[in-house]
């Protein structure tokens, strides 16, 4: 099992895992069944003091037993728990996003019954049998930014449903929310050269026949029995702009422009092509790294017109 966790965490890349500290306070307290059960262990040690009744006094023991038999398990089934997360998780404006967090048991025991609470939302509830564990949280961001990861709550009601036990983390990541994507109008659709026939090159007119060239290019129409033409097809991919340079088009809101951006930006990268982005003396350059990707979305997301 711990082979496959391992194999797991390689496949995520959590490889700059940010760890939080051990330390975190741990508060135990009586949930309402705990209240009412305490009161009746009052009510009970009462009837024993006032009328003798040692059958009373059995059984505010045995249920204050309860209590502490409570507490203690309670306390080391949430206790030695770890989250871990990635130092900078990246999301589209205004679009859902599912960011994977790690819960690592540091200690032998499973821990059950676990209650995970983030962002005013109840992420689920979990049992952890292995060392390494996963949970998904669903993050969503309109404006574009950094933004922190709220405290995430770890709860759990166990084992007889009387004591609550509950520890905050607070991840130190970074939610880097860079502009929404927006398909931009057909001018630069135009400039950039995406568009359907994207893939296909232009025809550019014929040329004479020379030794060496293909002949499915031949233009048989024009050709004659003494001579042969070809067609000639200009290469979009020479052809095509390179530079997205944002200071050029003060034509278009800010935002709306940081949009078309991204689209175009993808749109290249998803085609391992290499564009230079500039803005306000500031030059980034996108190739097949995913990391380079990452900086101009990061840029993106604190740009000022």
């Amino acid at each position: 099992m711990s082979v496959q966790s391992l194999n797991r965490i390689n496949q995520i890349n959590f490889k700059n895992f940010f760890k939080l500290k051990n330390n975190s306070k741990i508060y135990i307290y009586p949930n309402l069944n705990g209240i009412g059960l305490s009161l009746f262990v009052f009510f009970c040690f009462l009837i024993s003091v006032f009328y003798e009744n040692n059958s009373g006094l059995l059984l505010s023991i045995i249920i204050f037993f309860i209590f502490f038999i409570s507490i203690l398990i309670s306390h080391q089934n949430i206790n030695n728990l770890k989250i871990n997360s990635l130092n900078e998780y990246y999301v589209e404006a205004n679009k859902n996003k599912k960011l994977t967090l790690v819960i690592e048991n540091l200690s032998k025991e499973k821990k059950l019954n676990i209650d995970i609470n983030c962002q005013k939302q109840k992420i689920g509830n979990y049992n952890f049998f292995k060392k390494i564990n996963y949970f998904n949280l669903n993050y969503n961001k309109k404006l574009r930014g950094v933004y922190l990861l709220d405290t995430i709550t770890l709860n759990s009601i166990y084992p007889f449903g009387v004591i609550k036990t509950k520890t905050n983390h607070k991840p130190d990541c970074d939610i880097i929310v860079y502009p929404q994507s927006i398909k931009p109008n057909q001018e630069l659709l135009n400039e950039f050269n995406i568009d359907k026939s994207n893939n296909a090159d232009d025809f550019d007119g014929i040329d004479e026949f020379k030794n060496g060239d293909s002949y499915s290019k031949i233009a048989w129409k024009k050709s004659t029995i003494d001579k042969k033409y070809i067609k000639i097809f200009k290469d979009k991919e020479k052809t095509r702009k390179l530079i997205l340079d944002l200071d050029k088009y003060n034509e278009l809101a800010f935002e709306l422009l940081l949009s078309y951006s991204v689209y175009i930006i993808q749109y290249f990268y998803q085609n391992k092509i290499n564009l230079i982005i500039k803005h306000q003396g500031t030059t980034l350059l996108l190739d097949e790294n995913e990391k380079s990707l990452n900086q101009i979305y990061k840029y993106l997301a604190n740009a000022k017109n």
